[in-house]
């Protein structure tokens, strides 16, 4: 659920006036397909051009050849041609219309894509701390729906405002040299027009912002239900979460039917003021053909080109509907895009050499930004672990075990102390250098889509498949892939469904050896697994830990006993550090949980 700050937040947001700034953007993603670009609106100048020619044709006709022409036949023959010409006419502005669409797709998506690859590449280089603080289902909705919104922008805009532009000016100047009076007559239904439009600003933009943000809602309470749906089946909270989620729904209702309100009350008025301009210029138009001051194929051109007139302003006014939605949208995703991750590169920072797995944490503060400010994760927190050795971190549940190899990988910063690896802060190291030498196995045991090979490649794409199925037969995976028909080709269903949590967990462990890392981090790796394919592993691993510094969290205190060093956590502190048999002599808090693992194990 999103928290009172960050509706606040996002309320004060909705009141923003609309930025100059972000079109200015917007326009800078067309700017690849700028000769394209050009092509479509010289095709849109030329269709316009094509479709204003429309009612000079029919002029002509009728006032030549109806009203002047002294012969059936002549007038016959005149109207044939003249209709030849206006369906030639036709025909080219259809040809320039199929072009002008085309190029137009060929820019908006194009630039569309390109926007959807940089939120995307953008969203993978976000420190956690962004992922800690914001919900999953409002980065789902700038990535997705905040993006298909600016549609109708990207792809159509230009043209239909350079089209509609020219329309209105073309128009303008051809009804001036019909006649002056009929213009003055209908300039009556312009300001009624610069009024609504001007309320049609002011309030459509409010109420598209608002409509935006609840929308995120909806796809953040979707998206939080869909990823716990077994705990909510579980705690059988189907109809409380239906109830929420109707509740966020109602909001969204109401929040549409304003903008629907706004909207839908604008362009009926340009209809209306559409249908009063015409009726103004048949009345007084009629006037000035039964005085035979204009003719009757003038006044019916004029006619057209009054409903040209309003037509562009309707589309105008459309367009200007999808410009606010598309305003919200931009500044939503320029938001995300502008979010600075706060664990990056610094400027002079170089590639780790390769390592040999020498690491000093010095007196190293840490929090987390959700963290209270007057309250430490780890405090003062100093340890060593030389090339080789294996460290064991214990402890209850937020001791700050994981914080310590967050910090290790560089998922965050501390706020004091320095972490050394071979002597180097890791800070003045380059983030890629240091993660291309780390393996990190989790209790989340996490696969994408793709097959399994791709999955056991996903940290070293250049490894060959011979070393990923030796990989595999190391820790007794192979036979677990072999049972489907296609091996190691077999498709990973979404988040590896159709394999066990303990099967995930140890193709998880295959990926991590097949990248070869210097550090490796096993992080309550072997949670998913039953104890008998635990021993397994741990015989697996025993050669490999030779070569290797490692960290391992464990609460299976049987999987920790081999550690060089064993570091008993407590509130961000180690209490305790010594090796297995040295703990236990201690008889302190290690021994503790050591007695408390032994009566949870016996049968």
């Amino acid at each position: 659920m999103a928290s009172r700050d960050d509706i606040l937040l996002e309320e004060a947001f909705a009141q923003k006036p609309m930025s100059r700034a972000t079109f200015a953007r917007l326009a800078g993603y067309l700017q690849p397909y700028r000769r394209t670009l050009v092509l479509n609106l010289g095709f849109t100048i030329l269709a316009t051009i094509s479709q204003l020619l429309g009612p000079k044709f029919i002029q002509v006709g009728m006032d030549r050849y109806l009203t002047h022409w002294t012969t059936a036949v002549g007038a016959t023959r005149g109207l044939l041609l003249v209709s030849a010409v206006y369906l030639s006419n036709l025909l080219v502005g259809w040809g320039l219309s199929v072009a002008q669409v085309k190029s137009a797709i060929a820019v908006g998506q194009g630039a569309m894509n390109d926007l959807r690859t940089a939120v995307f590449e953008h969203i993978q280089r976000l420190s956690l701390n962004y992922f800690d603080r914001t919900h999953q289902g409002r980065i789902l909705n700038r990535a997705d729906t905040d993006i298909d919104s600016l549609d109708r922008v990207m792809t159509w805009g230009l043209s239909q405002m350079l089209a509609s532009g020219l329309t209105l000016a073309g128009v303008i100047l051809l009804m001036l040299q019909y006649d002056w009076r009929l213009c003055l007559a209908v300039s009556a239904v312009l300001p009624p027009l610069a009024l609504a439009t001007h309320l049609f600003h002011r309030f459509g933009m409010r109420a598209y912002r608002r409509l935006r943000e609840q929308s995120s809602r909806i796809t953040a309470a979707m998206a939080e239900n869909i990823t716990g749906v077994r705990v909510v089946q579980a705690f059988t909270r189907e109809e409380e979460n239906l109830a929420r989620f109707q509740q966020i729904q109602g909001i969204y209702f109401d929040r549409f039917l304003d903008a629907a309100r706004v909207f839908h009350t604008y362009m009926p008025f340009l209809g209306l003021m559409s249908g009063v301009g015409v009726a103004i210029i048949l009345g007084y138009g009629s006037t000035l053909v039964l005085q035979r001051e204009i003719t009757v194929g003038a006044l019916a051109a004029f006619v057209l080109y009054l409903g040209m007139f309003f037509g562009p302003i309707q589309t105008m006014g459309d367009l200007y509907n999808a410009v606010l939605s598309t305003a919200a949208s931009a500044e939503r995703i320029f938001q995300l895009l502008d979010t600075v991750p706060q664990v990056q590169n610094r400027p002079d920072a170089a590639p780790l050499p390769a390592l040999r797995g020498h690491l000093v944490f010095d007196h190293v503060f840490f929090r987390y930004d959700t963290t209270p400010a007057d309250t430490w994760v780890l405090k003062d927190l100093c340890l060593e672990a030389k090339p080789g050795e294996t460290i064991a971190l214990v402890g209850a549940t937020g001791s700050g075990k994981t914080s310590i190899i967050s910090l290790i990988a560089r998922f965050y910063e501390p706020q004091r102390g320095r972490i050394l690896l071979d002597g180097l802060d890791l800070q003045a190291a380059t983030l890629e250098s240091v993660r291309t030498q780390i393996g990190i196995v989790t209790q989340e045991n996490f696969l994408f889509t793709g097959s399994v090979m791709e999955n056991l490649k996903f940290g070293r794409a250049e490894a060959t498949d011979q070393e990923v199925i030796e990989a595999a037969r190391t820790l007794g995976v192979d036979d677990i892939i072999q049972r489907f028909a296609d091996g190691y080709q077999a498709p990973v269903a979404e988040r590896g469904a159709n394999f066990s949590a303990g099967e995930r967990q140890l193709l998880c462990f295959a990926r991590a050896l097949v990248a070869r890392p210097h550090i490796l981090i096993l992080d309550e790796a072997t949670s998913a697994v039953d104890p008998q394919t635990e021993r397994v592993i741990q015989h697996a691993l025993e050669r490999l830990f030779e070569r290797r510094t490692c960290f391992v969290i464990a609460h299976r205190l049987s999987t920790v006993r081999h550690a060089h060093q064993i570091l008993v956590l407590s509130q961000g502190e180690v209490v305790e550090r010594g090796s297995h048999e040295t703990l236990l002599a201690r008889d302190g808090s290690y021994a503790r949980l050591h007695a408390e693992f032994a009566r949870h194990s016996s049968p």
